[in-house]
């Protein structure tokens, strides 16, 4: 932010630069439907205090969506482990999975002994009418620590275990894998994990496609 837009935002608008927060927003349709969801969006901005800071602000925040893999390749060289996971919540369920994410991370970082203090940060990526995508960042300091990737799996597993326990999905879009393929008996009832099962048998018989992945491992699989 170069030093006029600086003072125009903080010292003629009031922002506390500790507490503002920025919203990237994405519009898509015609070019008539755009306009009408500009205006109704900088119409809600001027309701609610916000103030619209354009599309090159939107543009460098979408850049770092593809930086942050090179963040974190970067940071494992300090001995900082790093990772990003989502989920799906109703509305009414955001504040309350967020809230047990955040507690589950501090008491595994304290049950594990782990030096320095824990990162988390989590943003909506994707609204609709019935709730959001959210998507949260955390990392942790390992240095001294024996097999830190083990315990970062340990913690991970966990987290997701948290966001089930309090509304949360298995997944919006990352889907289910290896990694969140023991939370599938929880999230659908025997009869739909069997119908998944005959109906990839039909297609797949020799179950090449997706191995050992979802529900589609035998029974004692790894």
């Amino acid at each position: 932010m170069g030093d006029i837009k600086k003072f125009f935002v903080v010292k003629v608008k009031g922002f506390d630069p500790d507490r503002m927060v920025a919203a990237t927003l994405m519009m898509e349709g015609s070019a008539n439907e755009v306009a009408h969801q500009e205006k109704h969006l900088y119409r809600l901005a001027k309701k609610y205090n916000g103030l619209p800071g354009g599309a090159d602000a939107g543009q460098r925040g979408y850049m770092l969506t593809y930086a942050i893999a090179y963040i974190r390749d970067f940071v494992a060289k300090f001995h900082v482990i790093g990772e990003t996971f989502e989920t799906s919540v109703p509305w009414s369920k955001i504040r309350q999975v967020c809230t047990a994410v955040e507690k589950r991370l501090g008491e595994k970082h304290k049950e594990f002994n782990l030096p320095g203090k824990f990162y988390v940060s989590y943003r909506i990526t994707q609204v609709y009418h019935t709730g959001v995508c959210i998507y949260f960042m955390y990392a942790l300091y390992t240095k001294g620590i024996d097999h830190p990737e083990e315990i970062y799996d340990r913690i991970e597993y966990s987290l997701r275990q948290a966001i089930l326990e309090n509304g949360g999905s298995i997944s919006h879009h990352h889907g289910v894998g290896k990694l969140r393929k023991d939370f599938m008996k929880d999230t659908l009832s025997p009869a739909s994990i069997e119908f998944l099962r005959r109906a990839k048998q039909c297609v797949d018989p020799q179950n090449i496609f997706g191995v050992r992945n979802n529900v589609f491992a035998d029974e004692g699989e790894p």
